[in-house]
């Protein structure tokens, strides 16, 4: 199950790292709306009731369908999508950083550009994107890179070999025994400029 790999899993890795991680589980399948408005709650509610020194430095991380989830957040965070229920709704839904894991559903553009409702802009949170070559959705990553580059927002970007795609960080596979690791790197970095 998607979940558990792509989710609990994920969760239980960051919180040896020693980060507080959460698992959405957001409405799908073919809800993007609905996915949206569950991901904008969800950040609004984790720096809602986070510590003063955590408050900036709230992320949000997806693989797949979910990475392309995690972009929209990201790029769309300024736009209210539900009708305000409660003081958390105030609160910024804008994540501090996007961690992408061979997202997809990025390129759906013309031609295979970038998804025309992603406005990537300086002010879009830096993001660490990751992908296989052979993965069959890796245009997703280079467009979305090419598109952080122009707006001079700050990214990352590994591709490696192989690895194909949905591989979690399960063992066997070189692609999930190396992102781990990059992605540690990055996020020390980011959560250390955010202090």
């Amino acid at each position: 199950m998607a979940v558990d790999k792509e989710g609990y899993e994920i969760g239980d890795w960051l919180s040896d790292l020693g980060y507080t991680a959460f698992v959405l589980q957001y409405r799908v399948p073919n809800n993007r709306l609905g996915a949206l408005q569950d991901a904008q709650r969800a950040i609004r509610t984790v720096r809602s009731i986070s510590q003063q020194s955590a408050i900036n430095k709230i992320g949000i991380l997806g693989f797949s369908a979910g990475g392309s989830l995690s972009t929209r957040t990201a790029t769309r965070s300024s736009e209210m999508l539900y009708p305000a229920s409660d003081a958390i709704d105030k609160v910024s839904a804008r994540p501090d950083f996007a961690i992408l894991i061979y997202p997809a559903y990025l390129d759906l553009g013309k031609n295979k550009a970038l998804t025309p409702e992603l406005t990537i802009t300086k002010q879009t949170p830096p993001i660490f994107l990751f992908v296989a070559s052979d993965d069959p959705y890796a245009n997703s990553s280079l467009v979305m890179a090419s598109a952080l580059q122009k707006a001079k927002s700050p990214y990352e970007l590994h591709v490696v070999p192989a690895g194909r795609h949905g591989y979690g960080m399960r063992p066997g596979n070189p692609a999930a025994e190396t992102w781990p690791i990059l992605c540690q790197n990055w996020l020390n970095k980011q959560i250390l400029k955010n202090k």
